[in-house]
């Protein structure tokens, strides 16, 4: 691990509840304006820690002024070069002192005063808890969406991990006890950009409990008037788009999961487990994305996404039978043809269904 000496510190707890861990680089107007959610919450045994990663929009004055006028206790560093998501994350909830971490994104706030209180009333009510997840609003669309359907211990080992890996896609409002996460700190999944998901499923997957929280806890997306967050969608359309493989973080998704199952599955089960895990993927996550790409881009950007993730590739270094293989090349052939095909608008009007029967699936 990278050691990033604290530049910035306003630690008045000794031993809080919990540690809202942040990942920043940039959009730092974002995060100062997530800070008053903070600042609002009725539970106030918690602290914020921020690792920055090398920001370039010289705003860093900015942001500290703010969490000493909203009095927040806090942590912050700034690294010397730019280290990238997975390893800025892993810096993050190092700096934690608190028995919980509270995963959060830089332009992520916490919904309402109650939300802090409603989390540690769970946590509290199932403990031991290893990982908790909750629900977000998306402020762009106004959409909320319940990762979580029910409140309660889903249960722990390596079937439950599997079952709810996809749940850690979204950062924020993902939750972690805190002295686990750091003893699993890992520097070989960087570049991956799911640092979140390979500490979730490992959790679990040791035995761990994973709680459901039905609620929403988390506002993504804040909004700063007259700025846009960089993203795919506000890319420009590449006018010249030739047909090659275009890798995105989700081709190492496999082997994410499969290092945070390590050890905790053998023989047929880790077969089982893995084709599970890269059955969501080809169901769910990747027609996804080739449709998205086939919207913001063109239907040759997204054909190159097809390419990207055929079996060979996200199954490279991975022990796999023949049986297990085959079944992944028909999910990846029906599945990308699908999603290359179906008209925007069909998928458009079909997605809530989808959705739906993602959520069933998991369980399976």
């Amino acid at each position: 691990m990278v050691n990033i000496p604290i530049s910035e510190s306003h630690r008045t707890l000794r031993d809080p509840f919990f540690s809202i861990c942040i990942p920043q680089y940039n959009r730092t107007d974002f995060l100062v304006a997530a800070c008053d959610s903070f600042a609002s919450q009725k539970f106030n045994n918690f602290e914020v820690c921020i690792s920055d990663d090398c920001s370039t929009d010289g705003k860093e004055d900015d942001l500290l002024s703010c969490l000493k006028r909203l009095k927040v206790c806090f942590v912050y560093s700034r690294t010397e070069s730019n280290i990238r998501y997975d390893a800025n994350l892993r810096n993050a909830i190092s700096l934690s002192k608190g028995k919980y971490v509270l995963l959060m994104g830089n332009d992520d706030a916490l919904s309402d005063p109650d939300s802090l209180q409603a989390i540690y009333d769970e946590l509290v009510r199932f403990e031991p808890v290893a990982a908790a997840i909750t629900n977000y609003r998306d402020l762009t669309s106004g959409k909320i969406y319940r990762r979580m359907t029910t409140t309660g211990v889903l249960g722990y080992g390596p079937g439950v991990a599997v079952s709810n890996f996809r749940n850690y896609s979204f950062l924020g409002g993902v939750i972690f006890r805190a002295d686990a996460a750091r003893k699993c700190a890992t520097e070989a999944l960087d570049g991956s950009e799911m640092y979140q998901m390979f500490l979730g499923t490992r959790l679990v997957a040791a035995g761990g409990r994973l709680l459901a929280i039905d609620r929403v806890c988390i506002d993504k997306d804040v909004r700063v008037p007259g700025q846009v967050v960089d993203s795919y969608r506000t890319r420009p359309r590449l006018l010249s788009c030739p047909i090659v493989e275009r890798p995105l973080p989700m081709v190492r998704l496999l082997e994410v999961v499969a290092a945070g199952l390590d050890s905790y599955h053998e023989g047929v089960d880790r077969q089982a487990n893995l084709f599970r895990v890269v059955r969501q993927l080809y169901r769910f996550t990747y027609p996804f994305w080739i449709v998205e790409y086939r919207r913001v881009q063109s239907w040759r950007y997204a054909l190159g996404v097809f390419l990207a993730l055929r079996p060979t590739r996200i199954a490279k270094g991975l022990s796999l039978s023949n049986c297990v293989t085959l079944r992944l090349w028909v999910n990846y052939i029906y599945v990308g043809l699908a999603a290359l095909t179906v008209p925007i608008s069909a998928f458009d009007v079909l997605r809530p269904h989808f959705y739906s029967l993602a959520k069933r699936i998991q369980s399976l």
